[in-house]
């Protein structure tokens, strides 16, 4: 890293893993983003008064009060994140406030992002660092919610108008009232004490919330642990067909208001905790609900995992039912793998669909050794007997397997026709 003290810096930075912000002339932050290649629909505009903040600490003090300060709160891939440790002069990961110079190298017409201070933010620095944390924090949940909802090809507008909702309250106006405290905060650097008591007014709808839908994902748990198969078949349709995809969101939108009452809550109690003893309850608080949702959702993953483990007997007596499992079964992975990626969760199991023809099989190889085991046994010829005469079950099962095929789906077909 290049120690430039004597050069004026054309970018403010905070960073916080691969969530940022960043202050600077409009040109430097289009620059900025280029160099690290960050994603366009992971930027977003940030308020004045964050934007204020962030310049004074990176050093933009020249900058302040004019109209080219812009600012801008964005989420680095990992891509991204590797290229900002280069241009950072570093291997590890570098928190707290970063200060960057743009300057054009000889002989080229590149435009070089060179980082070229950095310091660290301790929960002690005081109210304006707990805002950019709380800005930071705020944007990155917003971002990773809609992430989910474009991964998922979910509305939220329409999942909040469910009418399954009815027992969670008014979540459009929890949703409502955090948005425009954040978006004053963020603007005007405060919290008025009208905005914190419709803020604190929340707490108690947004732990309703989380509880009734992580009970939901719990019940879809259970259905898919059912011993009978149909049971486990009707559990993993019910959960795949609409129901789970409904609770993870409301799920992650509870986590979302969560994070923006923490931080807004942070924020409100900054002046009076110098010492961060709060913020430091308000995050072992956030871990413990993470945890909780995480056990609920790693329980759902395990439930399905092996719901889709059926046995030989049971493969064979439900040839059509079969591949509604597997697909019920494999359109819950993809739900629970969306929501893992997003909360730190471990990879769901992934699971074998293994077809009709193949479970005769098994079940032939199965009755094969069966047989020439007794058969050896009984004539001394252990040794030679069970390949030959498993063979002989094996084709016999597959003759007979076919023409029950062939009858089953001339039935299947009728049904279908006379429906």
């Amino acid at each position: 890293m290049s120690h430039m003290n004597d050069v004026k810096p054309d970018l403010a930075l905070y960073v916080e893993g691969e969530s940022a912000l960043v202050a600077g002339s409009p040109d430097a932050i289009a620059e900025l983003f280029r160099k690290l290649d960050v994603p366009p629909e992971s930027t977003a505009k940030v308020g004045t008064a964050v934007t204020d903040i962030l310049a004074a600490a990176g050093g933009l003090l020249s900058m302040l009060g004019q109209e080219a300060v812009s600012g801008n709160s964005f989420q680095m891939t990992p891509a991204s994140y590797a290229k900002y440790l280069e241009l950072a002069g570093s291997t590890k990961e570098a928190f707290g406030i970063v200060s960057g110079v743009l300057r054009k190298p000889d002989g080229t017409i590149d435009t070089l992002v060179e980082l070229v201070k950095s310091s660290p933010v301790s929960p002690a620095a005081g109210p304006n660092m707990a805002m950019l944390a709380a800005a930071v924090a705020i944007r990155s949940a917003i971002h990773n919610l809609e992430v989910q909802l474009e991964s998922i090809d979910a509305k939220l507008d329409t999942v909040l108008r469910d009418t399954r909702n009815e027992a969670l309250g008014n979540i459009q106006g929890t949703t409502y009232i955090l948005d425009k405290a954040f978006g004053y905060f963020e603007e005007t650097g405060e919290l008025t004490p009208t905005l914190w008591d419709q803020v604190a007014g929340q707490a108690a709808a947004l732990s309703q919330m989380l509880s009734v839908a992580l009970n939901h994902i719990d019940g879809l748990a259970d259905g898919l642990s059912a011993k009978s198969f149909g049971k486990r078949l009707e559990g993993a349709r019910t959960a795949a067909s609409g129901e789970l995809q409904h609770w993870l969101i409301i799920t992650a939108v509870a986590l979302t208001n969560m994070v923006r009452m923490d931080s807004l809550e942070i924020i409100h109690g900054a002046k009076a905790d110098p010492a961060g003893a709060h913020t430091r309850h308000v995050e072992q608080a956030r871990e413990r609900r993470l945890e909780l949702t995480r056990s609920k959702v790693q329980k759902l993953a395990d439930a399905a995992a092996k719901a889709s483990k059926v046995d030989t007997l049971t493969r064979v007596a439900n040839p059509f039912e079969l591949p509604k499992l597997y697909d019920a079964v494999a359109e819950i992975q993809r739900l629970l793998m969306v929501f893992s990626e997003a909360y730190g969760m471990p990879a769901t199991e992934a699971f074998e669909r293994k077809e009709w023809h193949t479970s005769l099989l098994d079940l032939g190889h199965a009755a094969g050794s069966a047989v020439a085991g007794a058969v050896g046994a009984a004539a001394g010829t252990v040794a030679a007997a069970p390949k030959a005469i498993a063979g002989g079950v094996e084709d016999t099962i597959l003759n007979v397997a076919q023409s029950i095929e062939e009858r089953r789906k001339s039935a299947h077909s009728d049904d279908q026709i006379t429906s």
